[in-house]
């Protein structure tokens, strides 16, 4: 088989994590030097693909990349291997937001309020927290997805491109940081490196023997 490269990226800049909030407008800087990077990962001949989760700031994040890079590939496609974190309150799926009335406003029925929302021993403390995806990634039984299974979940993701013949393929994977994290920690073994900044990349190479990887200052074979 050819080679693929994948890179996971986190998103550019949001003002917050209120709700699915859009790009800074001073977010172009960050998708500069992250285009520069993975335009690097290209041999001759490669292709780009460029991958996101459904939220606003992944989605205009990938389709930045793709507008630098390769303006004529195919346009931005969702990959439900890259999505955050699973946790569930009252039935519903949440995003790990930052406050008690955005995870609150996700809910269908039952509503919550957002006192009620700070009840939930697992969401208390993860909205309390310094660090709240740190939090969540030594959670020993959060209310879903733990980080040991995000980690794997993304790797087997990664893993499922090792198949067919191809002159190559660099596939840009724009997701967000607890995905990140649990790649790192729980796929790759590495101690946890803290957020990601916006728009940076962890880059996985996958054949059908191995998966090798590079991280900041890191590398290695799986």
């Amino acid at each position: 088989m050819g080679h693929v490269t994948l890179s996971f990226l986190r998103h550019a800049k949001v003002p917050s994590h209120e709700g699915d909030m859009p790009l800074t407008a001073d977010s172009s800087a960050d998708i500069d030097a992250a285009a520069d990077g993975l335009r690097a990962l290209g041999r001759d001949g490669d292709r780009f693909v460029f991958l996101a989760t459904r939220t606003h700031r992944s989605r205009q994040t990938a389709d930045a990349l793709r507008s630098a890079i390769a303006p004529d590939a195919p346009g931005v496609e969702p990959a439900w291997g890259l999505r955050n974190p699973d946790l569930y309150l009252a039935g519903s799926r949440v995003e790990m937001m930052s406050t008690a009335e955005a995870i609150a406003g996700q809910l269908s029925h039952p509503k919550l309020t957002p006192e009620e929302v700070l009840s939930h021993p697992f969401f208390h403390g993860f909205l309390t927290a310094e660090d709240r995806i740190g939090y969540w990634l030594t959670h020993e039984d959060p209310p879903g997805e733990s980080a040991a299974l995000v980690g794997r979940r993304v790797l087997q993701f990664a893993r499922s491109f090792a198949i067919g013949e191809g002159s190559g393929l660099v596939v840009a994977c724009v997701t967000h940081s607890p995905v990140l994290r649990a790649l790192v920690v729980n796929g790759l073994g590495l101690p946890d490196p803290g957020e990601p900044g916006w728009v940076e990349a962890v880059n996985v190479e996958v054949s059908d023997a191995s998966v090798r990887y590079a991280f900041r200052d890191r590398t290695g074979t799986l």
